[in-house]
């Protein structure tokens, strides 16, 4: 497992198989999930699915969701990186995203984590562009994004479902 960087409070590090515990507590939490695309909570098997998307793209872009570790207790706190989404309204973007588990909300760790990717993905990747898509109604991660710099660039349409595209070059 690799370390990519740290911010004040948060180690950032490529996930492993021995992270689906903790993937498991987030993306098995239908609060937490409400706003992902997808039909619900997802099975341990589902995560390893996903795992293995994560791990592909580690290989094939050296980026992706990193676990986000607690600097002082080492506890895992969900995931936040870069993931190439191809075809948004005909373009690959690459987009910051994230998921804590639900008792880190409200800590400031998804802003921290996500200027953190940002910062990351500009100067050590020199990475020019980045967007998220946030469902209209996640009013938390329009928040984070704009706390990113990110500014409402359009609405889009992806996955079956309405979302608002922040963008920030």
């Amino acid at each position: 497992m690799r370390k990519i960087f740290e911010t004040n409070r948060l180690i950032f590090r490529e996930l492993t198989q021995n992270d689906a515990e903790g993937l498991f507590e987030f993306f098995g939490d239908p609060e937490a999930i409400r706003h992902l695309p997808g039909t619900g909570t997802k099975s341990r098997n589902e995560i390893e699915e996903w795992l293995s998307l994560v791990f592909q793209s580690y290989q094939n872009m050296h980026f992706g969701p990193w676990a986000v570790i607690l600097k002082e207790s080492n506890e895992f706190l969900g995931y936040c990186g870069l993931y190439l989404q191809k075809n948004v309204d005909g373009k690959d973007e690459v987009e910051i995203l994230y998921g804590l588990i639900r008792q880190y909300w409200g800590m400031g760790y998804a802003t921290e984590a996500a200027i953190g990717v940002y910062e990351y993905g500009k100067t050590k990747l020199k990475l020019k562009r980045f967007i998220s898509l946030v469902e209209p109604s996640n009013l938390r991660s329009s928040n984070v994004v704009k706390k990113v710099g990110m500014k409402l660039e359009k609405e889009t349409r992806r996955w079956g479902r309405r979302y608002h595209m922040y963008s920030i070059d």
